[in-house]
């Protein structure tokens, strides 16, 4: 089953290099990665495959991994119940921009070289799905997470 981890670390990249050797040892499988700086640390975004009976698992070992923050697991699901979207596009292209445009509401939470996690609000999920038809996209829904509801509006980095 697809899935997508978030974290947000520390500002030594040993913490990124940690999670790589636990997603390796845990038998994660790796389809997408990206990784952004932040002030003060780093943010990750994994698209990974595991079984569904293994996430709340690793969820809780990465949490308590050392220069771990926070830790976030997405359900790849129906686009019917979709809160959130990853969008996979040229690092160059406007399809996102035209999104955030077209639905003012929706918040960029990351963004790295082509890479875009959105929360979407309830009522515009077909919306988008349709706007951006012309790229990559995966419905998902937040399921496990240590921060709570109330997230400042995003944290992303562009391609240099």
């Amino acid at each position: 089953m697809q899935w997508l981890v978030t974290l947000e670390t520390d500002n030594d990249m040993i913490a990124a290099c940690r999670l790589m050797n636990i997603f390796r040892r845990k038998g994660v499988k790796i389809g997408t990665f990206a990784l952004a700086t932040r002030p003060a640390g780093f943010s990750i975004m994994a698209v990974v495959e595991t079984a569904e009976t293994e996430v709340a698992y690793l969820f809780n070992f990465l949490r308590r991994t050392a220069g771990v923050q926070h830790v976030s697991c997405y359900r790849h699901t129906p686009a019917a119940n979709a809160s959130y979207v990853l969008i996979d596009a040229d690092p160059h292209s406007s399809s996102v921009t035209r999104i955030l445009e077209t639905f003012p509401h929706s918040k960029l939470i990351f963004a790295s070289h082509g890479k875009y996690l959105l929360e979407i609000p309830a009522e515009s999920q077909h919306e988008v799905l349709a706007e951006s038809a012309d790229t990559d996209i995966l419905p998902l829904a937040r399921v496990m997470s240590t921060q709570n509801a109330a997230r400042p509006a995003g944290v992303g980095a562009q391609a240099f």
